[in-house]
């Protein structure tokens, strides 16, 4: 008899950032980027020790700006901003350094900018091949998180309902986290998360199957409430009331769908750490990579399958150090 899997990947569609930014992204200037978060119905809560730009300098006759990278209390990565790299900004673009970001071609007050970089985003767009990075090896020290909150968007968004709204996970994260660096506010250390799920769908048909039929994949809406369950079930965030103990069974999900086996894969330079478990993801443009840890459910089985840990990551670009810039 013929077979049908599907594998989802799971991507973010913008940047990770610290609640201290669902200011700035529901301010009337960022519409356009509001619009574009509503794409996601599934999001992650995450924390970290606060992660900082320190000891950076900026040389506008090479038109760079060198950054270090510090989470909690040491500095864990460098790397450099290639000005005249970034087709984005327009020539003479304002420039504008603080610990929290680097902001690119807006106005002196820091509005309207047309790049917008922070200690998060930066391995972000490295992962993507932003041709203006260079250096930011060491995803795996700073993109280490501990996963506080899994949530899905039914009825609305993840736009509209982790940011827009006050969303109940988060307003609990802000209120009972204590702070990881020494000074911090749980702000700045609670990280957004905004996915979308892509699926790579696979079937056999045999001479014996009746239905020859060309598998279209399930309903994005069950893929989005089944992940929600698989990642919850397996991985037991702190801040997930519901733990769905009977997992993978479930009337909104994928179970029962006449798939004969079907995966979530976090397609992504993200590790995400709780008490029980760590779940690391890696990015590929393909999407697929033997380093990504995966969920894999067949039948009534769940298994969480570790990807190659004795294979490091490739280094983009190379590692800078202050005295590339003298």
């Amino acid at each position: 008899m013929g077979r049908k899997s599907q594998i989802n990947f799971l991507q973010t569609i913008f940047p990770p950032f610290t609640n201290r930014n669902v200011e700035l992204l529901v301010s009337k200037a960022n519409e356009h980027i509001a619009q574009h978060l509503r794409q996601s119905k599934f999001y992650m809560i995450a924390a970290r020790a606060q992660a900082s730009f320190v000891n950076h300098r900026v040389d506008l006759k090479r038109a760079t700006i060198y950054l270090e990278i510090q989470v909690g209390t040491e500095v864990v990565d460098a790397g450099v901003v290639h000005l005249a790299k970034c087709k984005e900004l327009p020539d003479n673009c304002t420039v504008k350094v603080t610990d929290e970001a680097v902001l690119l071609g807006g106005t002196k007050k820091g509005t309207h900018v047309k790049v917008w970089l922070t200690p998060d985003s930066v391995y972000w767009q490295i992962a993507r091949g932003s041709p203006y990075l260079e250096g930011f090896t060491r995803h795996d020290l700073v993109c280490n998180y501990d996963l506080l909150y899994v949530g899905i968007a039914k009825q609305q968004d993840s736009y509209q309902r982790l940011i827009k709204d006050p969303h109940h996970g988060r307003l609990k994260v802000l209120s009972e986290e204590r702070s990881r660096k020494p000074g911090a506010h749980p702000s700045d250390e609670t990280i957004l998360f905004l996915f979308d799920i892509e699926p790579f769908m696979i079937q056999t048909i045999t001479a014996e199957d009746d239905d020859h039929e060309f598998f279209q994949g399930a309903m994005p809406a069950k893929v989005v409430a089944d992940a929600e369950k698989a990642f919850v079930s397996l991985l037991d965030p702190h801040y997930n009331v519901t733990k769905f103990q009977n997992y993978p069974k479930g009337k909104d999900g994928l179970y029962g769908e006449g798939l004969n086996n079907y995966g979530y894969v976090l397609n992504e330079n993200f590790r995400f750490k709780t008490a029980t478990e760590l779940f690391k993801g890696f990015w590929s443009e393909a999407g697929f990579d033997n380093r990504q840890d995966s969920i894999f459910v067949e039948g009534d089985q769940v298994e969480l399958h570790y990807g190659d840990a004795t294979e490091e990551p490739p280094i983009p670009g190379v590692k800078c150090t202050n005295s590339d810039l003298t």
